[in-house]
């Protein structure tokens, strides 16, 4: 808080206007000084309420592939596969999603999207119903992977369903991590932002 800078000595033979007008100015210095503490403690409780919101995880600032550089492409991806392991193992999508997803354009594209939604529908700022939506939506993804997957790499040919499936090669793989090294590489040879091809796949 800024120090008051109001100051003025009033002579002995101040007539009473003089000493009402003293008197106010130095209330409005002493409001304007509770004004200024009220305002920093209001950032510091903010500070404190963001840092709260946070339980749900970190989100990068920036999440669109097409944009990244190098090392915020490098910390997106880190965060992107430690989330999808969870995702897989939490709801049992191994059926639906290979572990090979990083070398697939599209599911990178959706998996980020579906991944930001769930932190912010279960941070402190969203509605009520916010996580009963972001279901709803992770039930429409499923069905567009199956679409966008159209290599049917997860097991090489198609199977039914089985509850029990689980990815065949460890996560996050050798194809996920050349996917990864690939999108790095390109983006450092350019100098800047690079679309994620998400490999040759």
């Amino acid at each position: 808080m800024s120090q008051r800078t109001f100051a003025f000595e009033l002579p002995e033979d101040a007539t009473e206007q003089q000493r009402a007008t003293i008197e106010l100015a130095e209330l409005i210095d002493s409001l304007r000084g509770s004004v200024e503490h009220l305002a920093e403690a209001h950032a510091a409780l903010v500070d404190r309420v963001d840092a709260l919101d946070t339980t749900t995880g970190w989100i990068p600032a920036r999440h669109c592939w097409r944009e990244l550089d190098p090392d915020a492409a490098t910390e997106l991806w880190a965060w992107l596969i430690a989330w999808t392991g969870w995702l897989v193992d939490r709801y049992g999508l191994a059926q639906d999603l290979g572990p090979c997803w990083p070398a697939h354009p599209a599911l990178l594209e959706e998996l980020t999207a579906v991944c930001v939604a769930w932190h912010h529908a279960y941070s402190r700022k969203a509605d009520p119903d916010a996580p009963l939506r972001w279901h709803e939506a992770l039930h429409r993804a499923r069905q567009r992977w199956q679409q966008w997957d159209y290599t049917r790499c997860r097991h090489g040919q198609h199977s039914p369903a089985n509850p029990e499936t689980v990815w065949a090669d460890s996560f996050p793989g050798e194809a996920a991590d050349q996917a990864v090294s690939d999108d790095i590489t390109a983006r450092s040879a350019t100098n800047g932002p690079a679309p994620a091809t998400g490999g040759n796949r």
